[in-house]
């Protein structure tokens, strides 16, 4: 008998450390054979979705077969050995680490491989069932050979075929594919002699769906082709939308070295409008054109107003230097945390944050008034206003068009604030401006200053309703005889846990769908455990599932029963998303009282299972923490604006009259 014609050269059971799910969503694993297929020099990839397979075709340098037993089945391959561009087209090398083939493995469980390089012709096919016997047994794995007497290469390039489908999601698979493809590359057009094609479709930039949203922009320009760069980024954008375009420094120095992020962040006029198929309320880094990590903003921590309408994606490619240490996780969706040159990324991120912050308050500010008189009501009382009156009622709006609520909650506030200015005015001022003449004009101006005060007063009361709400929610933790309370207080507030989740929604097939497993967990349960829970909670916000598990606050949770919940409650979702066939993202929020193993808390140990149950889409907090993080929310207003409380009080009086 003949030697096998492929021989996979890995040790197995690191295949099996390495794991065989890498990424979280199919349009990740398409990604990287999009990007094996722009490291190949293609100009053309074609994908083809059926109802239970994938097809990609590309027409890039192919394989032959040294390259396929040397390159493509040697997992670790490293591709930047010889050189970090193409031997062709002289392309910047997006693939490093030489695993990403085995993301395929993730929503596949059969792979077919063809490729054409000059006159030779192989094919082979990986089975993931007979993958997983012969890492059981550590035995070295063939890859099965395959005619290819009937495929149709006309030219050199490389055929892969997923079939055996893991999750039948082909039917809307292409829809949001093209969007989500269009945004996880740069390089994607003609511009790059670089074109893909989805069910013969060409993928096109306008496919991002990106700019298109934005209010306002700032933009870092490269230092070579800036103005070709700046004009393709404005294109992009919608001129009648568009109310502030702005450049911004894109140096980052770390030492003596000085690296350059191109890019932009935007702000939309609604944060509604950062919900498609996936939330949009991030900022991407990209590397070497290609998503490298899909949101860094969710690391910088802020709870400002401004935050739920920011999005923006930002190229570093200095992240990922030939010369330089690879920082780059085993799923190439991350970087290591405590890298010099992540660190100054985020840095830069978070100092621009800030500039952006207040450029936007100010364009909100003076947006209000136009806002405001969308309304007729509004519109009638405040063109028959004169002078400073009319000046007074511009801030007041601008102040109110800053505030992140939904539009029929903002055309609540600017009636109201009609209301309450008026009854002030009338009520308070008008007696003073009877008195006005030249010999007094300061006293003119102390009515003026006092006048100027009630937009802020306005703004102070809606803080005061979200205060009140915090203040419930700590008198409520310490009692865990109220437990039902705490779980109504929280479904209602959901912002409590993020600022960002402030409606959460039902969905009434899948909420039962998690009753039901939930409930065959709980039947499992020690009374140890069952003593130190208060109940599971499900929403829906932010276009993401939220499985809230909500402990006693009184009680302290140990680590392995914590860890063994967890994992638990993960398979649990993964089972019920693949059952209804759901693409949305989902997150395992613990909320605790007490800190985690209590008098037996150790630091370290605290961090390794903070760092495991990251990968089960899973994070920890605490009562405290999101009642203070709350807080924060407005502790900017409150602080500079104590003296608001009588005020406010009056107009709230003069109301009820």
């Amino acid at each position: 008998m003949s030697e096998p014609k492929f021989q996979m050269s890995i040790n197995l059971q690191v295949l099996n450390h390495l794991g065989l799910n890498l990424y979280s969503n199919t349009s990740a694993v398409l990604s990287e054979v999009v990007a094996n297929a722009w490291d190949a020099d293609a100009k053309e990839v074609h994908i083809s979705i059926d109802s239970d397979s994938i097809t990609i075709i590309d027409n890039g340098t192919g394989m032959d077969l040294s390259d396929i037993n040397n390159k493509y089945l040697t997992v670790g391959y490293q591709k930047r050995s010889e050189s970090g561009l193409s031997p062709i087209l002289h392309r910047p090398v997006m693939g490093r680490k030489g695993i990403g083939k085995l993301s395929l493995f993730s929503i596949a469980n059969i792979v077919k491989v063809f490729s054409r390089k000059n006159d030779e012709i192989n094919g082979f096919e990986i089975d993931t069932n007979s993958l997983k016997e012969a890492i059981k047994t550590n035995d070295t794995y063939y890859p099965k050979e395959l005619s290819t007497t009937d495929v149709p290469f006309a030219e050199n390039g490389t055929i892969i075929v997923l079939s055996d489908l893991k999750k039948k999601r082909t039917a809307s698979l292409a829809t949001h594919l093209r969007q989500r493809l269009a945004r996880r590359f740069a390089i994607i057009g003609e511009k790059n002699n670089f074109k893909v094609f989805i069910n013969n479709k060409e993928i096109l930039i306008s496919d991002r769906n990106y700019l298109s949203k934005a209010q306002c922009v700032w933009m870092y320009l490269p230092e070579e082709n800036s103005a070709e760069y700046k004009d393709d980024l404005l294109k992009q954008t919608k001129d009648k939308k568009i109310k502030l375009k702005k450049e911004r420094p894109s140096i980052i120095a770390i030492d003596e070295e000085t690296y350059r992020v191109s890019g932009w962040i935007a702000t939309c006029a609604e944060p509604n409008e950062l919900d498609d198929d996936e939330n949009l309320n991030r900022i991407v880094i990209m590397v070497r054109g290609k998503m490298a990590k899909e949101d860094i903003f969710s690391e910088i921590g802020t709870t400002a107003l401004y935050s739920k309408y920011i999005f923006g994606e930002l190229s570093a490619d200095f992240l990922d230097l030939d010369d330089e240490a690879d920082i780059t996780t085993s799923s190439r969706q991350d970087f290591f945390e405590d890298d010099e040159r992540y660190i100054a990324l985020k840095e830069f991120v978070k100092k621009e944050l800030s500039t952006i912050r207040s450029d936007w308050e100010d364009v909100r500010s003076n947006t209000g008034e136009a806002e405001a008189c969308k309304y007729t009501v509004v519109s009638d009382w405040y063109n028959d206003l004169q002078g400073d009156d009319k000046k007074s009622a511009k801030k007041l709006f601008g102040k109110i068009n800053q505030l992140t609520v939904e539009k029929d909650e903002k055309k609540e506030l600017f009636k109201h604030g009609v209301l309450a200015f008026e009854s002030f005015k009338l009520k308070n001022e008008l007696s003073q401006l009877e008195k006005i003449s030249a010999e007094n004009i300061a006293a003119f101006l102390e009515v003026a200053g006092r006048l100027d005060n009630i937009e802020a007063t306005m703004y102070y009361q809606i803080v005061q309703e979200r205060l009140a709400v915090i203040q419930k929610m700590k008198d409520v933790v310490s009692d865990g005889s109220l437990e039902k309370v705490v779980q109504e207080h929280l479904s209602k507030n959901l912002w409590l846990l993020d600022p960002s989740w402030d409606r959460g929604t039902e969905a009434p097939i899948v909420e039962q769908a998690f009753k039901t497993q939930f409930d065959i967990i709980d039947a499992g349960l020690t009374q140890e455990e069952k003593d130190a829970r208060l109940d599971i909670r499900y929403k829906k916000a932010s276009n993401k599932h939220l499985i809230i598990e909500l402990k006693r606050g009184n009680r302290v949770v140990k680590t392995d029963e914590l860890s063994a919940q967890v994992r638990k409650y993960f398979s649990a979702t993964m089972k019920i998303m693949e059952t209804q066939e759901m693409t949305e993202p989902f997150e395992i929020i613990v909320l605790l009282g007490q800190h985690l193993d209590g008098k037996d808390f150790n630091q370290t140990v605290y961090e390794t299972t903070k760092r495991s149950l990251k990968v089960y889409n899973c994070r920890i907090m605490y009562y405290d923490e999101l009642l203070r993080n709350a807080e924060n929310l407005y502790s900017d207003f409150l602080e500079k604006n104590k003296g608001l409380s009588t005020l406010s009080d009056l107009i709230s009086e003069l109301d009820m009259n």
